[in-house]
């Protein structure tokens, strides 16, 4: 198995496997339902989840929903600690112990934090055009440095888990407090307090900030005129698009346009 990523969908259908070798699911949108001896639940956007080799997993997700996929052989400490041997020590460097005898010493998942998530941003645009060895390679490289920093254990709360898949499902769309608090089936009140306790930021600046980050994966990675670009994150006037794209990356967006 060569390590590499992969944009994945799943069925409603429950299936079971096991590999051998370390598999990560991150939610592009959507949530995927993954039950283990030692864990079940759902993992959603802003969410990680790693599964250790040899972990027999069920899994099933809606069909709309996709996923950043990661195979690959070794993981770092902060990741393989959520996986201990019968002696209680972690697999060395990541990597499976000889006996293959895994236990788990804490909740597989990870908060997925913002470089994570703007990385995840460019995966997606560059997995859906051919990419040689090298790019992989190098993906592989920036992914697992990043996945170093994640902290493990930490999941969102699970009724904003929903709202996120929302607002990533469709970025462009003008989302509301008032909608995304009924999806959470909480109060506006609840509902703010909880998305910041979530994301750490409010709603207005989440959406900024996704937004943002898609259209910088855009203008880097595609042909996608400017234009397009702006619309396709929410914008239909282009010179709003400019002003806060340069606000919030502090370059224009023209600085980033494929040439």
């Amino acid at each position: 198995m060569k390590p590499s990523l992969s944009i994945r969908s799943y069925t409603r259908t429950m299936c079971k496997h096991a590999h051998d070798y370390y598999q990560l699911v991150l939610p592009l949108n959507g949530h995927i339902d993954i039950a283990l001896d030692t864990f079940s639940g759902s993992v959603g956007v802003g969410e990680g989840i790693c599964i250790a080799p040899g972990f027999i997993h069920g899994f099933t997700a809606d069909e709309q929903a996709k996923f950043i996929v990661a195979d690959l052989h070794t993981v770092p400490s902060n990741i393989a600690d959520g996986y201990r041997s019968a002696e209680g020590s972690s697999p060395a460097n990541g990597s499976l112990p000889a006996n293959g005898s895994l236990l788990t010493g804490g909740a597989p998942t990870f908060r997925i934090s913002t470089p994570m998530q703007a990385f995840l941003a460019y995966v997606e645009v560059q997995l859906t055009h051919h990419i040689t060895d090298d790019e992989n390679d190098a993906m592989i490289r920036l992914f697992s440095t990043l996945l170093a920093q994640q902290q493990r254990g930490v999941v969102t709360d699970k009724r904003i888990t929903p709202v996120l898949s929302c607002i990533h499902q469709d970025v462009a769309y003008p989302h509301t407090i008032a909608s995304l608090a009924n999806i959470a089936c909480v109060g506006a009140t609840q509902f703010k307090k909880r998305f910041i306790a979530s994301t750490g930021i409010g709603l207005r600046e989440y959406l900024i900030k996704v937004r943002m980050e898609k259209a910088r994966a855009l203008l880097s990675n595609t042909d996608m005129p400017i234009i397009a670009v702006a619309v396709n994150v929410g914008y239909d006037d282009v010179s709003a698009f400019t002003r806060r794209f340069k606000q919030h990356v502090g370059m224009p967006p023209t600085h980033f346009k494929r040439r």
